[in-house]
């Protein structure tokens, strides 16, 4: 596993725990086990490590994030939008999950050259077509330019586009933040959406999050994946707009208590996050 971020394994392994550990997912991910060439019993191995509050955070964050992205891109996809950047991609397995979606669109996945070499090993071992409208964008957020990346890789900033950046933001610092949702929205034609994650302030999080934090942020750092940023809502948003976007509202997480509403064990959405939904 050298040089791939040890943190895009562990967020597909937390997807696919969900499922493996919890009665009626809120979502599934069925290719995230052979892409981070995990086990349900090496799954349930890590999870037996966890305390029992973190468990249920890490469970929940992952594909709360994703069921909010992928109904949001579904909705953009038949309302004519025909390009899909998913901007630090990691393990993510969208091009063989929503096939009835992919007939339709471009799909850019940029992340870090060495994740990509690992992910695309993985599609060889599990027997996953490498679809000619699916594009790896290898580039390093804090290095790169992503407007360069993009244009080489035939991306068209003619057309409005949809863009995803779920778990990457407290990974960079502001400069880098800003940078990056700067060039998105130099590519991004009018009509574009961008859908964001961030990390909030200790204060906006529950008990739960908060411990979940600490665990995150020690056990990232001991990856060499320091955890930079926290953000207040208005703060993202500010961000957003001054980088070129023209509204910028943030998702509370509470709003997804509709997909907990059946359930028995606990589980909830969880305040760690945001979700910033952005236009131009």
């Amino acid at each position: 596993m050298e040089g791939i971020s040890k943190t895009a394994v562990f967020a597909a392994q937390v997807r696919a725990a969900h499922a493996i550990l919890d009665e009626n997912p809120i979502f599934e991910d069925p290719y995230a086990m052979v892409l981070a060439d995990a086990s349900e019993k090496d799954i349930e191995n890590l999870f037996a490590l966890i305390p029992r509050a973190s468990a249920r955070i890490a469970r929940v964050l992952p594909n709360q994030r994703a069921r909010f992205v992928e109904e949001e891109v579904d909705r953009a996809v038949h309302r004519g939008i025909r390009q899909y950047v998913i901007l630090g991609a990691g393990l993510d397995s969208f091009a063989w999950r929503r096939r009835d979606l992919m007939t339709d669109i471009e799909l850019y996945e940029v992340d870090h050259p060495a994740t990509q070499g690992w992910k695309q090993r993985r599609m060889r071992v599990a027997n996953l077509a490498h679809p000619a409208n699916l594009h790896f964008v290898g580039m390093d957020f804090q290095i790169d330019e992503l407007k360069v990346a993009m244009t080489e890789a035939g991306f068209d900033k003619e057309l409005p586009s949809v863009w995803s950046l779920m778990g990457v933001v407290v990974y960079l610092d502001v400069d880098s933040i800003e940078s990056t949702l700067r060039a998105a929205a130099d590519l991004g034609a009018s009509g574009s959406r961008l859908l964001a994650s961030y990390t909030v302030t200790s204060d906006l999080m529950d008990a739960d999050s908060r411990e979940f934090d600490e665990l995150a942020r020690a056990a990232s750092a001991e990856g060499g994946e320091d955890h930079i940023t926290a953000l207040a809502p208005s703060e993202f948003e500010a961000l957003a707009r001054g980088a070129g976007w023209h509204t910028a509202e943030t998702v509370d997480p509470s709003s997804f208590a509709g997909w907990f509403s059946h359930r028995d064990d606990g589980l909830m959405p969880a305040s760690y996050e945001r979700i910033l939904v952005a236009d131009k």
